[in-house]
């Protein structure tokens, strides 16, 4: 049975809820990959599959990218912006040593996590584009 990507948006939620810096770091870290693996898992089954040796990453966001540029599909555009703040918040959570407003880092994250959700339920179902 394949892994349910929302068991990280539930961990995120407990973790983002507990006082401690470690914690709220990780929450914005399991957030981000509840959405990357589901908007990656959409864009293999629409796009066409991710090749070994590329940025899986990159790939997956550029998909939703490209098809709100050549559509104007504002539910793409959405997945992608949300995934790319996203990443740059866990990125910064992982790598950085300081993080100033971090409890704002954590809210902001866990609602465009819960929003991102909402947004790939509604998506048209040929998106994204290859």
């Amino acid at each position: 049975m394949p892994f349910d990507w929302n068991n990280y948006l539930v961990l995120a939620e407990e973790l983002a809820a507990r006082a401690d810096e470690a914690s709220k770091r990780t929450a914005i870290s399991r957030a981000y990959y509840f959405a990357f693996n589901l908007a990656f898992t959409r864009a293999q089954e629409t796009a066409g599959p991710f090749l070994v040796g590329d940025n899986s990453h990159r790939w997956c966001w550029d998909k939703y990218q490209s098809t709100a540029t050549s559509t104007g599909d504002r539910v793409s555009g959405s997945i992608w912006l949300a995934g790319d703040r996203m990443k740059r918040r866990r990125i910064k959570a992982d790598y950085k040593s300081e993080m100033p407003r971090l409890n704002d880092e954590v809210n902001w994250t866990m609602q465009e996590a819960r929003e991102f959700g909402d947004h790939l339920a509604i998506l048209d179902a040929r998106y994204p584009l290859p």
